[in-house]
């Protein structure tokens, strides 16, 4: 870990990009070759890992490709350094002695504006929270909602599984950290005697925490980081799962899958009769107080 961490200090945000796309990469690829040598070996495999041997040729287009604009991108980014020195030497040079009679003035330039950020990110959590606070459903389209996430958590969890390094898989309880902190940045605690306005200063503080990285703890018996969090939601936003496009199914199909365990991206259209379709322990076990 020490040793990724100076690489990237040294290499630069730009070849370290790079450089991680390119692990990432490897690792689906030997997971590829994983695959095709159980299937030499008369193993069978599920839909969704024929679906990622599909993606070899793809993958291994995109590891040459890579690996080829290192080099160009290398030599590019020095030069664009070189240049951002040049002119940052020439700047201070012919506007030295402007400062020096305006300290004032450049101080008040160089200072932030946190007010005004912080103002914007209070203006949207309140839409965000009373739009959840008064958002009432039908039942039929709460079991649509609970079957589409507890579907959804499954195929989350496959495409970690298949294309990411396996000694660092995600779990259900980093999905439940990521909902459960999602409801506190928008949402009353259940059974809380805080008034709305209280509420949402509350909320307004969780989500100051999560927009600096924080180090603190989400809640004091979670056990887990704002930062900590926030690399295993980056984790998900850097596998296939955040980048397939989901196919319609209806609510049976769905119900089936997931009683099967066969997870592939979708999404439940809203019928009146979606009501009668159970996944067991899906609905109870999201059911609001």
């Amino acid at each position: 870990m020490a040793a990724t961490a100076a690489s990237e200090v040294l290499d630069g945000p730009v070849l370290s990009l790079i450089n991680k796309r390119l692990r990432a990469l490897r690792k689906k690829l030997n997971r590829i070759i994983q695959m095709e040598e159980s299937i030499s070996q008369g193993k069978p495999i599920n839909k969704e890992q024929e679906e990622v041997l599909r993606s070899k040729p793809g993958v291994s287009a995109l590891i040459d490709e890579l690996e080829k604009l290192r080099q160009p991108l290398s030599e590019a980014v020095a030069e664009e350094v070189n240049l951002a020195v040049q002119r940052h030497q020439v700047s201070s040079l012919s506007g030295g002695a402007d400062h020096q009679d305006r300290p004032e003035e450049a101080v008040a330039a160089a200072s932030p504006e946190p007010d005004s950020r912080e103002a914007e990110v209070e203006d949207l959590l309140n839409l965000l929270y009373f739009g959840s606070l008064f958002d009432v459903k039908p039942q039929s389209d709460f079991t649509s909602t609970m079957l589409t996430r507890t579907h959804e958590r499954g195929c989350c969890l496959t495409y970690d599984y298949v294309t990411d390094d396996a000694t660092d898989l995600l779990g259900e309880r980093d999905l439940e950290l990521i909902s459960k902190l999602g409801g506190l940045l928008i949402s009353r605690p259940v059974d809380s005697s805080l008034s709305h306005k209280n509420a949402l200063q509350r909320c307004l503080e969780h989500a100051r925490l999560w927009l600096s990285n924080s180090d603190q703890l989400i809640e004091p018996n979670a056990n887990i980081t704002y930062s900590g969090l926030r690399e295993r939601l980056d984790k998900i936003m850097s596998s296939d799962y955040f980048t397939t496009t989901p196919e319609m199914k209806a609510p049976v199909e769905v119900a089936a899958a997931a009683a099967a365990g066969n997870y592939a991206p979708f999404q439940v259209p809203i019928y009146s009769s979606v009501s009668s379709v159970q996944v067991e322990g899906s609905v109870s076990h999201f059911q609001q107080v």
